[in-house]
């Protein structure tokens, strides 16, 4: 049977994994993003009007490609700071100690290790 600590850590194990998959992916919403702006900027210059540019760009938009990157951040964030507390606690870290490592209440690290503990 595995230990606490071997047990957050092998979650902790696959929430990077998954932060990784994530980056990649807003990486390439980015380029993405920095392509559709530079188009824009070029039709603008070029004398295009708002409307037109907007209704011709394609799907995903620039401003839903922004949303699936601010979601993403932030889905993966709260997974990665609940499964770092855990394992942290795991080690014998205080929530006090933790609290003080993430910027954050001890209430709130309470609270972070209630949600991983419920999930």
């Amino acid at each position: 049977m595995a230990t606490e600590v071997e047990r957050t850590t092998a979650n902790l194990v696959e929430v990077l994994k998954l932060l990784s998959e994530m980056a990649e992916a807003n990486i390439r919403r980015s380029e993405e993003i920095r392509y559709r702006i530079d188009h824009r900027l070029a039709a603008l210059d070029a004398g295009s009007e708002v409307p037109g540019i907007v209704e011709a760009e394609p799907r995903p938009m620039i401003t839903e490609l922004l949303t699936e990157n601010i979601t993403a951040l932030h889905e993966v964030g709260s997974m990665l700071r609940r499964a770092e507390a855990a394992t942290l606690r795991a080690h014998g870290y205080t929530m006090d100690r933790i609290a003080e490592l993430f910027g954050v209440s001890r209430q709130r690290i309470s609270a972070l290790l209630r949600e991983g503990a419920d999930s």
